[in-house]
């Protein structure tokens, strides 16, 4: 296009203006003016140094989304991937003798499953705060690799207290996750690409509960001095410890730091975010959208919505391959009548995603989707335990997993 050819309004929709290279003030997007000591987006910072226009295409911009999935989804997959699994190994390991080898009593298996979550809810609003003034993918990389060794630290332990330790230190690293992806999510996509994304994460819930259940079972059947559960905690501790490595050397920062894409790609991934109306990376923290966050009525509906999920979902993870055992099964049918709950659970989420997408409603797919699992908690509740009633067991067990 010749820069004399006067720009349409859908072009402009479609345009950043750059300052020339230079200027020393950044321009920023839709004509708005940077105030003054006001600390520089970094994609301001980007545009001011390329100083010269991109135009986002059909063509182009599927073409940098791709380039995006296959460098950033393989890794966050991973990482959602291995903190699930590494939560999962205290019921894997429940199953295997550690709860009589490690002399636990009352309500201590209880709080070893609950005290990460405890944790999290502590760390997350200052994890929060510190997420603003750091790089993402060097974060994600050093939190990877604490939580692994916190995972291999409880092969050892064989009591409450140290068992109770390392679950602490686990959930300390992994409070950093949870928010750190809905960074990423928000620097790196548009808003109608996102709740695919998120759901593929999710997904991973699913994904562990089919495939970590026969690893746990393989694990456990190893000839060691060790003691199944602590092959079990080993193995994944430094699986996850090898796979923070590959965090820290591959997950990029921002879309103005990655090594993956050339200048022009990054402005183009940059100009794909137009239409979220945000910038892409700041390390500045407002104090002002804090407050908003607190006065929105929204805020404490969607916190009341995920407390309401998590209360089961988290029972689960802790609870799960013991609450099939009640049921009268071995430790191989444990471990095998489990993996249905988890496709159970990969294919409403990702159909849940798929949903609300191609409908545009969030409420109403969240909504429907608790009905089945309110079902079958009812079912669990109210169906008596023995021989011929494995099979109602197991379904209700099962559909509790579509939240």
């Amino acid at each position: 296009m010749s820069d004399s050819a006067p720009p349409t309004k859908a072009m402009q929709d479609e345009r950043i203006e750059f300052a020339p290279a230079a200027s020393s003030q950044p321009v920023p997007p839709q004509g708005e003016s940077q105030p003054e000591g006001q600390k520089k987006d970094k994609a301001l910072e980007l545009i001011e140094d390329v100083g010269h226009s991109t135009i986002l295409t059909p063509e182009n911009n599927k073409r940098v989304l791709r380039k995006i999935d296959l460098r950033l989804l393989p890794i966050l997959l991973g990482i959602y991937f291995l903190q699930q699994l590494d939560k999962s190994t205290l019921s894997y390991g429940s199953v295997f003798g550690l709860i009589e080898d490690a002399n636990l009593k009352g309500q201590e298996y209880s709080w070893l499953g609950s005290s990460i979550y405890l944790v999290q809810l502590v760390a997350q609003p200052a994890i929060a705060y510190i997420l603003v003034k750091i790089r993402l993918g060097k974060f994600l990389g050093v939190m990877v690799f604490f939580w692994g060794i916190s995972l291999a630290c409880m092969t050892p332990a064989k009591t409450f207290g140290g068992l109770l330790a390392c679950r602490i230190f686990l959930g300390l690293f992994e409070a950093g996750i949870p928010p750190a992806f809905i960074a990423i999510t928000q620097m790196w996509y548009r808003r109608r690409e996102q709740p695919m994304r998120l759901s593929s994460w999710y997904a991973m819930n699913g994904v562990v509960n089919m495939f970590g259940s026969l690893f746990a079972f393989g694990l456990g059947h190893i000839n060691s001095s060790l003691a199944p559960y602590q092959i079990i905690f080993l193995f994944f501790g430094c699986l996850t410890v090898a796979f923070a490595f590959v965090v820290f050397m591959f997950l990029p920062d921002s879309p103005t730091q990655s090594k993956f894409l050339n200048e022009e790609d990054k402005l183009l991934a940059i100009e794909r975010l137009r239409m979220n109306q945000q910038g892409i990376e700041t390390h500045e923290w407002k104090w002002a959208h804090v407050k908003e966050a607190f006065l929105d009525p929204k805020s404490f509906f969607w916190f009341a919505l995920m407390f309401s999920i998590s209360i089961p979902s988290g029972g689960i993870t802790t609870f799960g391959p013991l609450i099939i055992e009640s049921f009268g099964f071995d430790q191989l049918n444990t471990m095998l009548f489990n993996m249905p709950f988890g496709a159970i659970q990969l294919v409403a989420t990702l159909g849940g995603a798929w949903l609300a997408t191609r409908y545009k409603t969030k409420g109403g797919v969240v909504a429907l989707l608790c009905l089945p699992a309110i079902a079958g908690c009812v079912m669990l509740l109210e169906i008596p335990r023995g021989e011929s009633h494995k099979g109602p067991l197991l379904a209700g067990y099962y559909i509790v997993s579509s939240s």
